[in-house]
């Protein structure tokens, strides 16, 4: 999967260079930036994830600056912050993972540089944009890793605890792809509706990947395994969550999805050009 995301990059960079000839001239006349202002609801994918629902309140904001290149070709800056959780209660009754018990919530910051392949050309002049436009995007960011849990009415920074007796960074990068639509409200302002999903080269969004702790250290013990806090479920898979015994699953990377609402607002033309 990863690789035909790789080959839908590399197509999208040749589209790119094939439109370079429909360069247009930078004219202070005209409005090529817009600042976003941003909306949206999160939800993430890894062990801990048991159905496709995305959250239900609003769940990931953002402010982000977008330059129109060529005909068909924009470039876009974004800063973020998002929360995402799991938990195994939500897994099927007598499962596995049910009785495994785990759990966790982050609020994380993001920042990314996309790049917008537009599927209508540009009039030339801001007002004269499509009515819809719709696009297609992907990017390269950087992700933090914030997982925490709460545990007898205490909370936890998972990440300080080795529940899988490994330490791991607290950064990751990621690679936004998606598609989006552009409804022109006035010559001034867009009303954007757009859904990524983020591919993140960790497995620990979630703090859950590998095998159970074996540290002496109570606390590490309790926080790693979780399966006395409920009944048994599942004798056989209770049987099997000793120190050491597989905890998570690392042959995929965790990963997150945006449903985002945007407000576009294009800028004064000679805002960034130098003042006489």
């Amino acid at each position: 999967m990863r690789k035909a995301w790789l080959i839908f990059i590399l197509i999208l960079s040749a589209v790119a260079v094939a439109n370079a000839q429909d360069f247009l001239s930078w004219k202070l006349s005209d409005r090529y930036f817009s600042g976003q202002a941003t909306f949206g609801f999160a939800s993430y994918r890894g062990e801990l994830k048991h159905n496709g629902s995305i959250q239900n309140e609003v769940s990931n904001i953002s402010l982000g600056l977008e330059a129109r290149l060529w005909s068909r070709i924009a470039a876009r800056i974004e800063i973020g912050r998002y929360n995402i959780r799991g938990h195994d209660k939500h897994a099927s009754d007598s499962s596995f993972y049910r009785q495994r018990n785990l759990s966790f919530s982050a609020v994380n910051y993001e920042a990314s540089v996309q790049g917008i392949f537009f599927m209508k050309k540009y009039a030339g002049d801001y007002y004269k944009r499509p009515q819809l436009d719709p696009y297609l995007l992907a990017g390269l960011g950087l992700t933090m890793l914030n997982p925490k849990t709460e545990m007898a009415g205490n909370n936890y920074n998972l990440w300080e605890y080795p529940t899988e007796d490994v330490s791991y960074s607290r950064w990751t990068m990621i690679i936004p792809l998606g598609a989006g639509l552009k409804w022109r409200i006035s010559p001034f302002l867009n009303f954007n509706t757009e859904i990524t999903y983020r591919y993140t080269f960790s497995d620990y969004l979630d703090d859950v990947s590998g095998n159970y702790s074996t540290s002496d250290n109570i606390v590490v013990q309790n926080l790693s395994n979780r399966k006395n806090e409920i009944d048994i479920v599942n004798e056989e898979a209770y049987d099997l969550m000793v120190p050491g015994s597989p905890r998570g699953d690392n042959s995929d990377k965790d990963a997150y999805l945006f449903l985002n609402f945007k407000f576009e607002f294009f800028l004064p033309p000679d805002m960034f050009s130098k003042k006489e």
